[in-house]
């Protein structure tokens, strides 16, 4: 329970967090840092894959289906994501097959920004590389990090919560369901009544 609660208040990227648990200097961690996070990522990506082609791990309910959706629509379908570029689209790449990489209009991971979520960074930075104004994206979280992030890029959210956000408040975003097929099916039509 104290790991899924530092995970809730920590989001991506915030390894200088699990240094101040250990009660040391994060200069004293420098080189024991970047090869622990190196070697971390790796067998997170081996495991993930490995699980993704294998059937035993499936992406959230719908989000395959949407995705094709908005791909075969021609409109620009962008990731924004805490973890680093590389390590997403590995994963992107296995749930969703090398096609779908090379149709995104662009992927931005935290190694491309300065600040991660809340800070809306991330989002701002898609939407300057989509050259698409804030206010005409949507954004899909499963956090209240990056609910938080969406709505202060100026986007609107649809919130469908990760088991481990089940119980955040996703007061203020434009929709928070279970997952996109409950209670209904959430697809590129009602997505596109969001901006009327």
């Amino acid at each position: 329970q104290d790991y899924i609660n530092r995970l809730n208040v920590m989001g991506g990227g915030k390894l200088r967090e699990v240094f101040s648990w250990l009660n040391k200097e994060e200069n004293q961690y420098e080189k024991f840092r970047y090869e622990a996070y190196e070697k971390k990522t790796q067998l997170y990506l081996d495991l993930i894959t490995k699980d993704l082609r294998n059937g035993r791990l499936e992406l959230r309910t719908g989000v395959a289906r949407l995705f094709e959706e908005i791909q075969a629509s021609c409109i620009p379908l962008a990731i924004g994501t805490a973890c680093e570029k590389k390590a997403a689209f590995t994963v992107l790449e296995a749930a969703l097959g090398p096609d779908f990489c090379s149709n995104l209009a662009t992927l931005c991971g935290g190694d491309d920004v300065l600040k991660k979520k809340p800070d809306p960074a991330i989002y701002l930075l898609v939407a300057q590389k989509c050259q698409v104004d804030p206010s005409n994206c949507l954004v899909l979280e499963d956090t209240r990090h990056g609910m938080e992030a969406a709505l202060a890029a100026g986007m609107k959210c649809i919130v469908t919560p990760s088991e481990y956000a089940k119980e955040h408040d996703f007061n203020g975003a434009t929709l928070h369901a279970i997952d996109l097929e409950t209670p209904c099916r959430i697809g590129l039509k009602e997505l596109l009544c969001l901006f009327t």
